[in-house]
């Protein structure tokens, strides 16, 4: 049986990529500081000297050792390129190969749209009972039912078909093996564990025609937005409220595997000043306790809010709450919500936790959805393409639940959502409806906060303002 793994290591394709690069720019280093030492050397030298210098000897023996280096450089790089395009052999042979009996070999592939791990590894010509066994027995430790397309799975099938070992793939971050234990005749399955490393880095800005596309403009992942938004969406709504020239800087985990980036990580403080204020946000997990950990202010006190200020992450507003002309029959009347501009199929979150008490169809709204939540408060969401999944009269949905997606329907003239609050019956302006306090942060763990968070992350964010958003400061008065 053979007894290596195809990729045993996730990063090793990532490294590989940039060994033959690295190296030749190593290579071609060495070979200019030869070349330099030549002209160096020519120069030096004399016509009419009859012995050479201490000087020449030296640059010389150095020219002898740099061109013996350069030598072995280039040994080492073609020894690295054989082995990766040996590599890429082996991979390319693994992607396209079945097995067949009497054959001891290594299977490699990807789970396409629709496919399911059972099918991906029959599919390859390894026997249906082989496959259904290791899947059977590992099924406790990997949840193959979860696969998706683009999984990656690798098999080492036996002369007899069975397999010796399973490597199932849903990220970097998230390895599975199982492997055939010949003394206890069954398979023993786990997660690998994937060993990152963590690192901080700091980005400060300008606000430039939206804060989406302020992040984007700066080469960053639409990721990295959204995750600085996800700090502030109980106190800022960056649909409505954010303006050209508004200043935001954060402090950002990032995340590496093999000295390679892999994904940011969480936002370890933020800052935005808008026309509304100044906003600080830093992350404090007391006693290392999940369930206490989260966002406060500078005083301490939790971003979290009964309500967030926005249904949609991202979108715009396109008719406010009041009296307006109705844009199908002409006549002026009140509209009792706000409109926001998104296409169809977009992603309608709940705003605060509730119950469910209206899913259907109800005249010009069309698809109507309607939550109550506690202190009489009621959300409306109009005009939908459809509701999630369980979403029904009497299901309780979470803050952040997606229960809807916007949608045309009912007395619409384009894809939209058209969002509502009431209180105790009375409609109310969703873009100015206080949302609430916060609660704050015990009062054992204050000084910790400040002294441990507050005060180091708040001179680090102070810092990116002076050398990247210097506006930032004088907003702050400082």
């Amino acid at each position: 049986m053979v007894n290596h793994w195809l990729d045993t290591d996730l990063s090793q394709r990532r490294r590989d990529e940039g060994i033959v690069q690295r190296l030749g720019i190593r290579v071609a280093m060495v070979a200019t500081l030869l070349a330099a030492l030549v002209v160096v050397f020519a120069v030096c030298g004399g016509e009419d000297e009859e012995k050479p210098l201490p000087e020449q000897i030296a640059l010389g023996e150095a020219a002898a050792s740099v061109a013996s280096g350069y030598g072995a450089a280039y040994e080492q790089l073609e020894r690295k390129a054989e082995r990766i395009r040996e590599r890429e052999r082996r991979q390319y042979e693994a992607k396209n190969a079945d097995w067949e009996p009497g054959e001891e070999i290594e299977l490699r592939g990807t789970i396409e749209p629709g496919q399911s791990v059972y099918e991906a590894l029959v599919g390859r010509g390894i026997p249906d009972g082989a496959v259904f066994r290791v899947l059977t027995e590992s099924e406790d430790e990997i949840d193959f039912h979860r696969s998706r397309a683009g999984d990656i799975w690798h098999a080492g099938v036996g002369a007899e078909g069975r397999v010796e070992r399973l490597r199932f793939e849903r990220s970097p971050e998230r390895i599975w093996v199982a492997e055939y234990d010949e003394e206890e005749g069954e398979y023993q399955a786990g997660q690998k564990e994937i060993e990152l490393d963590t690192g901080t880095r700091g980005i400060a800005g300008e606000v430039d025609g939206s804060f989406w596309l302020s992040i984007a403009g700066r080469g960053e992942s639409d990721l990295l937005a959204h995750r600085f938004m996800k700090v502030f969406e109980y106190t800022v709504d960056f649909n409505t409220e954010t303006r050209d020239g508004d200043i935001y800087a954060m402090i950002i985990e990032e995340k590496y595997l093999d000295g390679e980036f892999l994904r940011y990580g969480r936002v370890v403080g933020a800052l935005y000043i808008g026309d509304r204020g100044v906003f600080e946000a830093y992350y404090f997990d007391p006693d290392d306790d999940d369930e206490e950990a989260g966002y406060f202010d500078e005083d301490g006190e939790s971003l979290q809010r009964q309500f967030l200020r926005s249904p949609l992450e991202v979108t715009r507003v396109t008719s406010g709450f009041g009296r307006r002309q109705h844009p199908i029959s002409g006549d002026e009347r009140m509209h009792h919500g706000v409109d926001y501009g998104a296409p169809e199929g977009t992603p309608v979150q709940a705003t605060a936790d509730g119950e469910v008490v209206f899913a259907g169809w109800s005249g010009g709204y069309g698809k109507l959805l309607k939550i109550n939540h506690r202190g009489g408060y009621q959300t409306r969401f109009a005009h939908l393409s459809r509701f999630e999944a369980g979403v029904t009269p009497g299901a309780r949905v979470s803050q952040g639940d997606i229960v809807a997606r916007s949608g045309n329907t009912g007395a619409s003239t384009a894809p939209h959502l058209h969002y509502e609050m009431l209180r105790d019956g009375q409609h109310m302006d969703p873009l100015t409806v206080d949302a609430g306090s916060g609660e704050p942060l015990a009062e054992a763990y204050q000084q910790e906060f400040q002294d441990d968070v507050v005060e180091p992350v708040s001179e680090k964010l102070r810092q990116l303002l002076a050398e990247e958003a210097p506006e930032g400061l004088q907003a702050l008065g400082e």
